[in-house]
């Protein structure tokens, strides 16, 4: 009976390797029809052009035109694994953004996993959100700063404003403080003036 099924199992797997071999004969067979037409050599690839580098904010093209750029590059080129995609984008940075994504060089270096395309371009975005943001509120500050007439006519409005925009930069405390005392109204300054003998006690 056991010899029974090995013998039934073997006639399987003949049949089976005889299919496989014919199957790859008719795929060599087609292959060669097909390179015999015009523009029908199926092993070149459309020729696409490598993406630009990307430096960062001060870069002529926008952050996701340049990794919609090398998501193109990578599928005309048949790179689809996430790996080798990130490595592909690694090497169209340049400084001051390869600065930021130094621990992507160094996992790359020690041949470790770097994660998945879309953390990568993930942490691209956010970078470069939180420093859009840092110089939108520098920006708004400036303009606060001199805006005496808000301050004037609503000051908690200003105020609130004001906190919300400090929260996002890195200014010190003295640096606000200097600043204010320009715009806030007369009644405030003797309130700044017991802050900072409060805080220099």
């Amino acid at each position: 009976m056991l010899n029974g099924a090995i013998n039934h199992y073997n006639g399987a797997l003949a049949t089976a390797y005889h299919r496989i071999a014919t199957l790859e004969a008719e795929v060599i067979h087609l292959q060669g029809e097909l390179t015999r037409l015009p523009g029908g050599n199926i092993t070149s690839k459309a020729k696409v052009p490598e993406p630009p580098t990307f430096t960062g904010s001060e870069n002529k093209m926008h952050l996701h035109d340049w990794l919609s750029q090398i998501a193109l590059y990578c599928l005309a080129s048949g790179i689809i694994v996430d790996n080798q995609k990130i490595v592909c984008a690694l090497t169209r940075l340049r400084a001051p953004t390869s600065t930021y994504m130094k621990s992507y060089y160094d996992k790359v270096q020690a041949e470790q996993g770097v994660g998945s395309w879309g953390d990568f371009a993930q942490e691209l975005k956010n970078i470069y959100r939180q420093r859009d943001d840092k110089e939108g509120a520098k920006k708004e500050l400036t303009a606060l700063w001199v805006n005496k007439d808000l301050a004037k006519k609503n000051f908690v409005k200003y105020a609130e404003r004001y906190r919300m925009l400090a929260r996002i930069v890195n200014y010190s405390n003295e640096v606000h403080i200097d600043k204010m005392k320009e715009v806030i109204p007369d009644e405030l300054q003797n309130a700044l003036v017991i802050y900072e003998i409060t805080n220099q006690c």
